[in-house]
């Protein structure tokens, strides 16, 4: 390969390297779903069947007959052998409850200064039925919507265009006799008990009463009785919503018995949440916090870590029968669990411990969650991973109950949140923040660069310019103010090898007529050749300030795509929204949608499309504008070089805005802007390079014998003339030697 054909495959190899990357990080790893639509399980405990009742009416909880529907769900634990000095019971049941199925709600979906969410609580599980914030929307036209009804009245919009974070999951299953049964999984819903070897489901809403209820507050009772109709424990749940997106569940299970009883809790934990409608990539995640283990954090003086494990959604998925936690890795390196999260592209569902500041494990949750697995669910569009926290086997004195209460979180990602408000801040829980594109390939989104880029812009934003959309514009001009140096250079040098090159052809041509069979002695001549008119390849650097910029623009994707600050957010004061709800640039988070948002996202191939964009189409364009200044002519010897600049060009032209087509608008405004700027400052460069001589003439100065050039690149040339001379003496003197011998 002669010097010309590297220097011209070099920068493509790279350039298809970089491309690569960036389309590994942005279409990250697709799995086919291979599960089924309802699972079937192997056994299934002893349930009490569903009977009519009065309010307050007990009936007793007796095996299902054969064929018998019964209402639980299909996640059964591993049997629990009780202590030998737990009590022994020959039938263990629940008490029922009857009357209508109860929705409390608690919070409020209009009073946004006192409520940042509406939680809907229901009897099946005693957990969560729903979870929707009040002033955090589906779509900007649903955030416009609002904004206008909340400022000026009118008719009330449709609560669907309020985000709702998770809802509970209906379930069905086949019994132990082949039956179809069916259940409620509820947002962090009770699942079943184990009492000294009786498992009992707890998902149907006939075995949970409505003890207490008031504003902020809701409190669920289920009782566990023997075949005699005698109290055996109590199961308490209540649940507090928070001024801001906390809740506290405070649930307990204690002993009414007259013996010792042991217990094994087990409810449903965060689930899969909804993707992203403007997404074109999945990037759910379920993620953990942890402690380090005793040997190497003695003194628990290291923050909680969390962002060395975690699992994508379609990671999740391939577990089967293995444990989300703990796993192998975590057990050899005695690992303590803290928090457990799932997360999508802008929200999370996390539970915590409570903490307690006089205990060293207040920051654990090895206490209530022994391990966690998962589950996957459904088909399609209704496909969902349940998990489920399973506590420890519990012994429980007579007239003694253990506590089981979590915190939890149901909110944004938003760093003002996680990084200042406790309990958060103890947990290290801003590090669920995560600008990463997928980790599979961590290392290329720069997570580092990311945060940096946050804190630029955010800074921008809140004290400069007071827009987003500008403030992605000034980030550009620090950024071709700060490679401006580097880019005149490397013009300077792009212009003077093309016109050496345009000179020196017919030399390079006689020199390939004069050794047609031996391309080493033509590629010597060539470097000679080159070094006589004080040009060298090192001079190419006419692509690098692209490539420097490449790290940013994958660090500012993540970012934009991640970044909850700049969701629904317009550019430029919302100017274009001020045209009868235009929704050009209504989102830096989302495509540009200059024609319009579709109301249904259409999937066309790799991209998931909302509408039709134009910021990509132009950026093509200025693309090839940016060629003419960018790529001086005439460097091409031969047809092949001529042939891979043209094939580059048309990459940079096309292949880069289809990629980007629909990515968020705030990352293609930063490149159109960027290139755009690069145009001008080109046709600055060439101005100033017409007062500058960069003929080529033959270098006759010569620095002395020993001696080497002052500047870098006549050093690193000449450093590479000299290793090439004595490659090629030592190569004869070998066959010199042979031939004495």
């Amino acid at each position: 390969m002669t010097p010309k054909t590297r220097r011209l495959f070099i920068p493509l190899f790279v350039f298809l390297a970089a491309t690569g990357v960036l389309l590994a990080v942005i279409l990250g790893p697709k799995r086919p779903n291979n599960q089924e639509t309802i699972p079937s399980n192997d056994t299934v405990a002893a349930v009490s069947t569903e009977q009519d009742a009065t309010p307050n009416d007990v009936t007793t909880v007796v095996e299902p007959t054969p064929g018998t529907s019964v209402d639980v769900p299909p996640i059964i634990p591993v049997p629990t052998a009780p202590a030998a000095n737990a009590a022994q019971f020959d039938t263990l049941g629940l008490a029922t409850f009857g009357g209508d199925l109860e929705h409390i709600t608690l919070g409020s979906l209009d009073d946004v200064e006192h409520w940042k969410m509406q939680a809907v609580f229901t009897r099946a599980g005693a957990g969560i039925d729903s979870i929707r914030f009040s002033d955090i929307f589906e779509t900007v036209n649903g955030k416009l919507r609002w904004q206008q009804y909340r400022t000026l009245g009118g008719e009330k919009p449709n609560i669907d265009d309020l985000y709702l974070l998770a809802s509970s999951t209906d379930l069905e299953y086949r019994t132990s006799s082949g039956e179809l049964g069916f259940a409620t999984a509820s947002i962090l819903g009770a699942n079943q008990i184990n009492v000294n070897g009786h498992t009992l489901h707890l998902t149907s809403p006939s075995f949970w009463n409505v003890s207490n209820s008031s504003e902020g507050s809701v409190t669920f009772e289920a009782t566990v009785i023997d075949e005699n109709n005698n109290d055996v424990a109590r199961i308490v749940r209540t649940w507090t919503l928070r001024d801001q997106f906390g809740i506290q569940l405070d649930q307990s299970v204690e002993n009414l018995s007259t013996e010792d009883i042991d217990i094994q809790w087990l409810q449903y934990g965060p689930a899969s949440l909804t993707v992203d409608r403007s997404r074109y990539m999945d990037r759910r995640r379920f993620r953990f916090g942890w402690e380090l283990s005793d040997e190497f954090d003695p003194n628990k003086a290291a923050p909680i870590q969390s962002n060395d494990i975690l699992f994508e959604y379609a990671s999740a998925k391939k577990l089967d029968d293995k444990n989300l936690w703990p796993t192998e890795e975590t057990i050899d390196d005695g690992l303590k669990l803290s928090w457990f999260a799932s997360t999508n592209r802008y929200f999370a569902l996390a539970v915590f411990p409570n903490i307690d500041p006089e205990s060293s494990t207040g920051r654990l949750l090895t206490s209530k969650v022994q391990r966690i697995t998962s589950q996957v669910y459904g088909a399609g569009d209704d496909e969902i991973i349940l998990t489920a926290l399973w506590s420890p086997t519990k012994s429980i004195k007579s007239g003694d109950s253990i506590d089981l209460a979590l915190g939890i979180y149901a909110g944004p990602l938003k760093r003002s949140i996680l990084d200042t408000q406790e309990p958060y801040v103890s947990f290290n829980m801003r590090d669920l923040v995560l600008y990463q594109m997928s980790s599979m390939c961590a290392f290329c989104t720069f997570q580092w660069l990311a945060d940096f880029l946050a804190l630029v812009l955010t800074s921008l934003d809140q004290y400069v310019v007071f827009d987003w959309g500008i403030a992605i514009i000034f980030l550009v001009l620090v950024v071709r103010g700060l490679l401006h140096p580097l880019t005149k250079r490397s013009q300077l040098n792009m212009q003077r090898f093309g016109k050496v090159m345009q000179k020196i052809k017919p030399e390079i041509d006689l020199i390939k007529a004069k050794y047609p069979k031996d391309p080493k002695k033509v590629q010597s001549e060539q470097m000679v050749l080159m070094k006589k008119y004080g040009v060298n390849p090192f001079q190419m650097l006419g692509c690098l300030p692209m490539f420097l910029q490449m790290p940013i623009w994958v660090a500012l994707y993540a970012l934009l795509y991640f970044m909850f600050d700049i969701r629904q957010e317009p550019a430029f004061f919302g100017i274009f929204q001020q045209f009868g709800g235009w929704s050009f640039l209504a989102d830096l988070s989302a495509s540009d949608h200059f024609f319009g948002q579709f109301d249904e996202p259409t999937h066309f191939l790799l991209w998931n499309i909302t509408g039709i964009n134009i910021l990509p189409i132009l950026m093509g364009g200025i693309f090839f504008v940016q060629q003419k200044y960018m790529s001086p002519q005439g460097m091409a010897t031969t047809p092949e070089q001529a042939s891979q600049q043209k094939m580059m060009r048309i990459m940079m032209v096309v292949m880069f805005p289809l990629m980007l087509y629909s990515a968020p608008s705030g990352l293609t405004l930063y490149i159109l802007t960027s290139s755009s700027i690069g145009i001008l400052e080109s046709r600055h460069i060439r101005k100033q390079l017409d007062n500058i001589s960069i003929e080529p003439v033959p270098v006759t100065q010569t620095t002395g014998k020993g001696r080497k050039p002052k500047d870098k690149q006549g050093r690193a040339w000449a450093d590479a003339m000299e290793a090439k001379r004595k490659k090629v003496q030592n190569k004869a003197a070998k066959r010199n030697y042979k031939k004495r011998s």
